[in-house]
């Protein structure tokens, strides 16, 4: 447990315009994250950020109580925008905050609603996700568990003026209802020189699409009498047929 040495009642003012210094150091150091949409993040500038948030915001207290936090980026992220992990036994002194790449580098121009603040950027964006996992980080820290409490929300919104939990990042299900494609839409594609029709059953970073044919080994349960061929198709290859 950590005594609690830091600010739990920063103005807004004040978290503003620390988050902007921040955000200044790691995109000077960082042209890959500076870009929109944002092209890479380098590990130096992942740790770079982890470090400055603990300086600024709790006196250094995270990095002197884990003996191991490692900030990482991860592509498996599809639902959540970041994660923080514990090895899930009380008082664990190694942590990890995983990243979701595939919100990060989706993201163009324009404003995003996260946790209650309005991100005027990417890597904004990508700041404020990153302050809610330090929250947890603290929480655990200081009484060995966390989740989204009114003990959660008293560090989020002390600390760094969040007031929900919750953001408005589009997930690639979202991106691609969009388009009108979803799970049960009837779409077409082109595959080794014919246009295949079929229904999708899954929405990630690919769609999962169940075209019927006999020489299948899949059922639907819409449709449990006849065979279908399973597909891995990208979400640009598609059409709604």
């Amino acid at each position: 447990m950590i005594p609690l040495s830091f600010s739990t009642n920063n103005t807004p003012n004040e978290i503003t315009r620390i988050r902007g210094k921040i955000l200044a150091d790691l995109m000077a150091q960082d042209a890959g994250f500076a870009r929109v949409p944002v092209r890479s993040i380098s590990t130096k500038t992942l740790k770079r950020m982890l470090q400055l948030y603990d300086t600024w915001f709790f006196s250094s207290a995270l990095l002197k109580y884990y003996s191991t936090f490692d900030v990482t980026m991860s592509s498996r992220l599809l639902k959540s925008a970041g994660k923080f992990i514990t090895p899930g036994r009380k008082n664990a002194k190694t942590c990890e905050i995983r990243m979701s790449s595939d919100f990060l580098f989706r993201l163009g121009t324009g404003t995003y609603k996260l946790n209650g603040l309005i991100a005027h950027s990417p890597q904004e964006a990508f700041l404020i996700v990153f302050e809610h996992e330090l929250c947890h980080a603290i929480e655990n820290a200081i009484y060995g568990s966390t989740g989204h409490s009114s003990r959660f929300m008293f560090f989020a919104h002390g600390i760094f003026g969040h007031t929900d939990t919750v953001h408005s990042l589009p997930t690639r299900q979202q991106e691609a209802a969009a388009s009108g494609i979803k799970v049960g839409s009837r779409v077409s594609f082109d595959f080794e020189g014919k246009r295949l029709v079929g229904y999708v059953s899954y929405v990630g970073k690919t769609a999962r699409v169940m075209v019927p044919d006999p020489r299948g080994n899949y059922h639907l349960e819409s449709n449990p009498h006849q065979k279908f061929l399973k597909y891995q198709v990208p979400l640009s290859m598609l059409h709604v047929y």
